[in-house]
């Protein structure tokens, strides 16, 4: 069932991670470090359990609007830690194309709202007019579950027929975003991430061009870069070409908002340790993984490869993610996310 909400239309400046959340890193980070004589322990994410709301952005990932959802107990006044990004606008490439049937934007003081809430049980929900995208959040339990049926999107909308994404076409988007506060990666012993996830589905309808890729992404900056140069770190943790995924080694590509920067995934096996990296639908997984060792890896390869040549590791900085699905290819796809942690350790004094 609908329900009113108190929606409002903000702009924020771009900045650092492409198409990534407004700037939250001058705000106080959680209240929950743990120290010990021996080490200190500290959380990074802010409103872990989506609390407050999510800013949902434009179709356009240049875009810096955003209109706030507010479900449950969420304060009307209070900007979201978390942002969604629902990139995609097929409207720029496809004739007669209402890319508005797509969009998951909130209402403001000058447009109607195109996205539609509800409610699941304990989840509130808000999905598009085509059915191509929904989010469900529990506030209770900070369990997110994120869809997209790009056979929704892909098509020709006066026929209904499947249309494949063209090479250089957007893509599907639906990722969370947030800046978390700054951290140095040669001053901390460990920077960890970690979250139980369950592929909810995975159906496959043209994968002739493309993938569906549930993905954690950060960005790593030098501090001291005068031109602010960085290279794109991913946690693939399903990507649908592969049985186990075999890890990246390359250069952002494929569509005209790229980055060109380089980006590094590690394998499967990497990730899952002993159950192999395999991921099948209807299981729930746990990773955990210290970004740090396997980011000082990837910056000796991009450095190797040409990327980030006047970098040093002493100024590589993280400050920002997302968390989601890409979707190139024509697939119905949705995952549940569970009990989401980055933390770093650092030693004692």
């Amino acid at each position: 069932m609908k329900r009113a909400a108190v929606l409002c239309s903000l702009l924020f400046v771009f900045a650092g991670l492409a198409g990534c959340a407004p700037d939250q890193s001058e705000k106080e980070p959680p209240d929950d470090t743990v120290e010990t004589p021996q080490t200190q322990e500290t959380q990074l994410l802010f409103d872990s359990k989506f609390a407050e709301g999510i800013a949902v952005s434009a179709l356009e990932s240049q875009e810096v609007s955003y209109t706030w959802w507010k479900y449950g107990d969420a304060s009307a006044s209070t900007e979201p830690y978390w942002t969604l990004g629902q990139y995609g606008n097929l409207s720029k490439t496809r004739e007669n194309y209402d890319s508005s049937l797509n969009d998951l934007s909130l209402g403001t003081i000058f447009e109607d709202p195109k996205g539609i809430e509800g409610q699941e049980g304990a989840f509130y929900t808000l999905t598009n007019r085509s059915g191509s995208k929904m989010i469900k959040v529990d506030p209770a339990t900070g369990t997110a579950v994120l869809n997209a049926d790009t056979s929704k999107e892909y098509i020709d909308q006066q026929t209904g027929e499947i249309v494949a994404r063209r090479d250089g076409e957007d893509w599907v988007h639906m990722i969370l975003q947030q800046n978390h506060p700054t951290v140095t990666l040669a001053q901390v012993d460990s920077f960890i991430m970690s979250l139980d996830f369950t592929l909810d589905a995975c159906d496959t309808y043209d994968n002739s061009i493309g993938a569906a890729q549930f993905q954690w992404i950060f960005s790593v900056h030098d501090k001291t870069s005068p031109i602010g140069d960085y290279f794109w770190f991913n946690v693939t943790l399903f990507d649908n070409r592969y049985e186990v995924f075999p890890g990246t080694q390359m250069y952002d590509g494929g569509k005209a908002d790229s980055t060109g920067k380089f980006i590094f995934a590690p394998t499967g096996e990497e990730l899952f340790g002993e159950s192999g990296g395999k991921v099948t639908v209807g299981e729930t997984y746990h990773v955990e993984l210290d970004l740090k060792q396997y980011m000082l890896k990837a910056f000796e390869i991009a450095q190797s490869m040409g990327a980030m040549a006047e970098s040093e590791w002493e100024d590589l900085t993280v400050s920002g993610f997302n968390i989601g699905w890409e979707v190139s290819n024509v697939s119905n796809v949705g995952v549940t996310i569970e009990n989401m942690s980055l933390r770093t350790v650092t030693s004692g004094a």
